[in-house]
């Protein structure tokens, strides 16, 4: 056992010991160096006609011919012009500030195998350098050009070509949007959305999202609506997965039958110019002229082995994309975006309120009293309705009820129990508009956690049935408040 353990220690030892040498010996060959400034790389980068390098797993090539990079391997793949460029700006300098004369082993500064090799061509002269290993200090890294001399030069040369291939890969564009007066997702169910303010597709102006159906539109929640717009239309490629697809690539990124399309009507944000005076201005003219014409980006989303892609229709080139734009697509749905609150009204259009409630009927008188305030009447006396109101703008969709109601689907005919359907609460909204004259919301009973709500006869939602009968218990105050001063 105590054998062991010795013969343990010495294999320690003799490890520090050949690192150390290790060190020593590059330190000897260090103390061997000139200060001596030497040129490697000296070109106009507009003369580089020929690229290459390695980084990471990839070994890549570029040519350039007519002012024009092209991926040496395969021509389809479209080229990021202005990274090339920049990469060949990057590699038309490269000057070392010392120089090993006595090279006895390119092994000990990493050259033997080196970590990146890159290749350079004008028309009349081509470089071959390899990188080696980081220096102990001064931030440099071990090169040599194949004169059997190793050189010094700044660490940063290796984030010149800190690329893959596909990293290099031209992305297309998604357009700066100014405005967005349609986001069709085609899917199983299509969903058309548009926005247009003061439509008068519904009975309140404050909606400004709709369904399209054909000719007839269904309001959407606004938040909701807006929210999925932005997703939709303000992301970005995460990164190409693939510079050229074909149907049977297509497959392995979910793409072959995409889970949807997403079909974007906008019109694209103004450009912005300087004047001769330096000041920014837009490139639309003060005299009254219309912005650009709509434009149409069209894109197709798909998911396999938990990853999220997306590619632009007629194109080959595939890109990563967040979940969140993938969701956002796939299940855009009138259930998903339909309004939050039963009823959303601008009650300085509202005259009176016809209420059926067990059985009796009422009707409350509304003026408008002062900016904010209303005033309430019955029977020209004045009740304390406020509550009620504020109880109504509180009754919202259930988020998870016994049985989700469908896209047009009528009230039941039967509750769960097998009784018929009862209404609770009628309220007649009596109006002065030219449009929608009046709007009626009915309450039906369900079960004991739900009601059923009915707008205008065509809207039917699930709600909790809790603030229904707070909302029941605030009419019926007012009603007996008055009652008990008479």
């Amino acid at each position: 056992m105590k054998r062991e353990r010795k013969l343990m220690i010495l294999s320690g030892v003799l490890v520090v010991c050949a690192a150390g040498a290790v060190v020593l010996s590059r330190m000897d060959f260090e103390e061997k160096m000139t200060g001596t400034e030497t040129v490697i790389v000296d070109a106009d980068s507009s003369d580089i006609t020929y690229l290459a390098w390695n980084y990471e797993d990839d070994r890549m090539a570029f040519e350039k011919e007519d002012g024009k990079w092209t991926y040496e391997s395969d021509g389809k793949m479209s080229v990021d012009q202005d990274l090339l460029d920049e990469i060949a700006e990057n590699l038309s300098s490269i000057v070392s500030d010392k120089k090993v004369e006595e090279v006895q082993s390119m092994g000990v500064y990493g050259l033997s195998d080196p970590a990146y090799e890159i290749t350079i061509k004008t028309a009349d002269d081509t470089w071959e350098i390899a990188v080696g290993d980081e220096t102990f200090s001064d931030g440099e890294v071990y090169i040599s050009n194949g004169d059997g001399y190793v050189y010094l030069t700044d660490a940063g040369l290796t984030d010149y070509i800190a690329y893959t291939l596909l990293d290099c890969v031209r992305k297309e564009e998604i357009p700066e949007m100014e405005s967005i007066s349609e986001v069709c997702v085609t899917k199983e169910d299509t969903v058309d959305m548009v926005y247009q303010e003061d439509a008068g597709y519904c009975y309140s102006d404050a909606y400004t999202y709709y369904l399209k159906d054909g000719d007839e539109y269904r309001n959407l929640d606004n938040a909701d609506a807006e929210d999925t717009f932005r997703t939709l239309s303000e992301f970005s490629w995460n990164e190409c997965v693939d510079y050229y697809a074909d149907e049977g690539e297509l497959k392995s990124y979910g793409l072959e039958e995409p889970d949807a399309t997403v079909s974007i009507t906008y019109r694209p944000a103004e450009e912005e110019s300087e004047d001769s005076d330096g000041e920014e201005e837009t490139s639309a003219e003060d005299d009254g002229t219309d912005a650009a014409e709509e434009q149409e980006f069209e894109y197709e989303v798909g998911t396999a082995d938990n990853g999220y892609y997306a590619k632009l229709v007629d194109s080959d080139i595939v890109y990563s994309i967040s979940e969140d734009v993938y969701q956002a697509a796939v299940h855009a749905s009138y259930e998903k975006l339909k309004p939050d609150e039963v009823i959303l009204l601008d009650w300085d259009s509202v005259e009176s309120i016809g209420v059926e409630l067990d059985g009796n009927v009422y009707t409350v008188d509304v003026e408008k009293d002062g900016d904010d305030g209303y005033v309430y009447t019955m029977d020209g006396e004045e009740i304390g309705f406020d509550s009620a109101i504020e109880q109504l703008e509180a009754v919202t969709v259930a988020e998870d009820s016994a049985e989700e109601a469908e896209e047009g689907q009528s009230v039941p005919e039967e509750t769960p129990d097998g009784k018929g359907r009862k209404s609770e609460l009628k309220l007649t909204f009596y109006r002065n508009t030219e449009d929608y004259k009046t709007v009626e919301l009915e309450f039906f009973q369900y079960d004991g956690s739900y009601c059923i709500s009915s707008l205008n006869g065509e809207e039917v939602n699930y709600t909790d049935r809790s603030p229904v009968a707070d909302l029941k218990e605030d009419i019926n105050s007012a009603i007996l408040d008055r009652s008990s001063q008479d």
